[in-house]
């Protein structure tokens, strides 16, 4: 598998069939799903392909059908997923907190597979998750699970972890998605991914990603701030008894409340990460970061419903997330963060 253009893709959620599988499809990549659902698995080996809706600002929708791919269940086919791991160059971790564990315990087992079979290319792991120090946490899990001294250098010296920033949100797919496809996903339509700049086998050929430095910190950046201002105004929406994300474009007071909030949550960045207000303009300029929004988030046909976008408030409301964690940081540097805290009641 080495030799081929293959990805193994750890998740098969909104994330990774609908942003990474399309990145990677788009380069000729072949595709090996690992999913711990086992209706899932089961249902896109019978299938044999699904549709990507890809959404538009204006309201239309690009289709692209992912086909001859590989599926096999995290918790039912654990010696496959191993082994898929084990023969990899360039695997996608895209799952919940949760999983954290379980996913670093198969990693080590496919490394101490990898060696056993005398396979010693690096391994490039990119993360696109949606919660802080992810390859913090998976470094110490796989050390956790790893066995020999020879695991422990491999992952040391050979395995990357690298946090990517995913850009494209995931939906619920429409009734009218799943009567055409019953395993449709419904994507934003970013054409790339930013990803930490730490590959041991180069950047994956053809793929659309992003090189940048320090992307670790961007991730907090992207919680506290992007992350923020959506959940913030579902939480403002679902108050105001909307059903869809988009009609919060058309309310004039979420949209105030939303940007006080995110100009208190780059305060707390700067004060607590030290990076500079100019340095945050040119990553995110203030007009892209609003064009964005009113096209891609909050427009008038955005169909990404509220009940979604608010849903796992005990992970969202953490002490460290999108709302707690950057008015915890103003607290502690002088400023009273009172759109944070608003968002946080609402919620």
């Amino acid at each position: 598998m080495n030799n081929e253009k293959r990805l193994v893709q750890i998740g098969a959620g909104k994330i990774g069939r609908g942003y990474i599988a399309d990145l990677f499809n788009e380069a000729g990549y072949r595709l090996t799903f690992l999913d711990y659902s086992p209706e899932l698995i089961k249902s896109m080996n019978a299938q044999g392909y699904y549709t990507i809706f890809k959404h538009h600002a204006d309201g239309t929708y690009t289709k692209v059908v992912i086909r001859d791919y590989q599926a096999y269940c995290t918790q039912t086919q654990n010696d496959q997923c191993v082994s898929a791991i084990a023969q990899a160059s360039y695997v996608s971790i895209n799952i919940f907190p949760g999983a954290v564990d379980s996913i670093s315990k198969m990693l080590a087992e496919a490394i101490e597979l990898r060696l056993r079979n005398g396979n010693e290319a690096p391994l490039d792991c990119l993360i696109g998750v949606n919660f802080l120090f992810a390859s913090k946490l998976f470094r110490e899990a796989i050390e956790k699970y790893l066995t020999t001294e020879a695991g422990q250098s491999f992952l040391a010296e050979k395995v990357a972890l690298i946090e990517c920033l995913v850009h494209r949100n995931g939906a619920f797919p429409t009734e009218e998605m799943l009567t055409e496809d019953p395993l449709a996903c419904n994507s934003g339509d970013t054409p790339y991914m930013t990803v930490d700049n730490i590959f041991k086998n180069g950047l994956p050929a053809g793929v659309n990603l992003h090189p940048q430095e320090n992307v670790p910190a961007w991730m907090i950046h992207k919680i506290w701030v992007a992350n923020m201002s959506h959940s913030l105004s579902g939480y403002f929406g679902k108050k105001a008894g909307y059903t869809y994300i988009g009609e919060c474009h058309d309310d004039p007071y979420i949209m105030r409340c939303m940007i006080l909030a995110k100009r208190e949550a780059v305060f707390a960045m700067h004060e607590a990460y030290g990076m500079s207000y100019e340095e945050m303009e040119a990553h995110d300029p203030v007009e892209k970061q609003k064009e964005h929004y009113l096209d891609h988030v909050a427009n008038s046909v955005d169909k990404d419903t509220i009940d979604r976008v608010c849903g796992d408030l005990i992970r969202k409301l953490a002490k460290g997330d999108r709302l707690i964690g950057p008015a915890l940081a103003c607290m502690q540097h002088g400023r009273i963060p009172y759109f944070l805290a608003r968002g946080a009641a609402m919620a």
